[in-house]
């Protein structure tokens, strides 16, 4: 006999479930937190007076807790400070002059003054020709744009023309009568119209 769906879905997600919990508890390290422990390690011993309410504990806890981080930091600077100093002073880096060339420069310092000189050309013609082809991009685009306009224009212009030569005098009057059919004057189908009836 088949077990109903109840019976098996609480048995099955109950099973998942544990297994879900006994991962969780073998994966992840119990215990209090890193920030748990540093907590615990930077609280000071202090001696309460028995007589002291809980109130004053807490502050003289609050107290010293502020002055061993001041001088925690204090010490942390103090060790910067002497690390600061056991370093070399780095030298400041000199600017590189370009106008005040070296009374005797080698051939390679030289040559490579000469390459950057040419660069720096090759760069402002670059610079230049990209300058004039926008130009002349700007312009042809202008130059397109009115020839489409134009275009546009005369054809409207066209279709107006051609509007206005379709259009008859007859057309704002009334429909001209049709002679066919039981409606004509001539009599149509029977020679008459629904007056001979």
């Amino acid at each position: 006999m088949m077990p109903s769906l109840l019976k098996y879905f609480t048995i099955v997600g109950g099973a998942l479930l544990g297994l879900l919990f006994v991962l969780n508890s073998v994966l992840e390290p119990g215990g209090p937190g890193p920030s748990l422990v540093r907590a615990q390690a930077t609280k000071v011993a202090l001696k309460h007076d028995p007589q002291a309410s809980k109130v004053e504990r807490l502050r003289a806890e609050e107290t010293a807790e502020k002055a061993a981080k001041a001088a925690a930091v204090a010490a942390a600077a103090e060790a910067e400070a002497q690390l600061v100093v056991t370093e070399p002073p780095m030298p400041a880096p000199r600017p590189i002059q370009a106008a005040a060339a070296p009374a005797v420069a080698s051939p390679a310092q030289v040559s490579l003054q000469a390459s950057l000189a040419q660069y720096a050309e090759e760069e402002e013609a670059r610079a230049q020709r990209l300058a004039q082809e926008k130009v002349k991009a700007e312009k042809a685009a202008a130059k397109a744009r009115k020839a489409r306009l134009a275009r546009e224009r005369a054809k409207a212009r066209a279709v107006q023309e051609a509007s206005a030569q379709q259009i008859q005098p007859q057309a704002y009057g009334y429909a001209p009568r049709p002679d066919y059919g039981p409606f004509g004057q001539s009599g149509g189908w029977g020679g008459g119209g629904w007056n001979r009836w």
